[in-house]
Parts: C-alpha cells; sequence; structure tokens
C-alpha cells in the first residue's frame, strides 16, 4: 500500500514539475520580449535626448566606445585627449590630473 502512496505522489509531483517548467519557459518568453522592448525604449531616449538619427546615434557610441578602450589600454595620446575634449584646457581652473569630459556620457544605465 505504501508503494501506490508513493507512486501516486511521484506521479503528482512530476506533473507539477512539468507544469512549472512550462510556466518558466512562458515567463522567460515574455522576459526577452520585455527586455526587447526596454533596450528599444533607451535607443529612442537616447536618440530623442542627444538629437542623433539611429545611424548617428550608433557612430557616436561607437566613437565613444573606441576611445574608451583607447583609454584602458593606455594608448591615448595628449593630443588624442586633447582633441576630443569639450572642456578647454585654462590653467588657472585645471592642473595636469584634472578629468577632460566629451560632450556625449561615459556612463549608461540600463543592461543586457
Amino acid at each position: 500500500m505504501a508503494t501506490t502512496s508513493i507512486a501516486d505522489k511521484l506521479a503528482k509531483l512530476e506533473k507539477k514539475i512539468a507544469k512549472r517548467e512550462k510556466t518558466i519557459a512562458d515567463e522567460t518568453k515574455e522576459l526577452d520580449k520585455d527586455k526587447a522592448e526596454c533596450n528599444k525604449l533607451y535607443i529612442m531616449f537616447l536618440s530623442d535626448k542627444y538629437k542623433l538619427s539611429g545611424k548617428e546615434l550608433f557612430s557616436a557610441i561607437e566613437r565613444e566606445h573606441e576611445q574608451l578602450e583607447k583609454l584602458r589600454e593606455g594608448e591615448q595620446s595628449d593630443d588624442d585627449a586633447e582633441s576630443t575634449s569639450s572642456v578647454t584646457d585654462d590653467a588657472d581652473k585645471q592642473d595636469d590630473s584634472a578629468v577632460k569630459h566629451n560632450s556625449f556620457p561615459h556612463s549608461y544605465s540600463g543592461g543586457n
């Protein structure tokens, strides 16, 4: 008798597990769709904020990424930093350790 009880419990549990796996798969699909929509909205927001078309936004991000990679690798010379900076060097306002900023932000929120 105990054997049938265990078999019944196993069958119920297996059904419950299968149902949960289907729910998780369905929720994962919905989550992926929501994430994709969120990413599109972030791109639209950036495009509107910086008044750039999709192609222009792509190019700006690509340039910033290349610049960031150069900084990480230590390849950017002083001439490169000065030519891409929107902050002017004023001896009274900045010293040699001042951080130069570009017109495009370096930090992004959101994720993939």
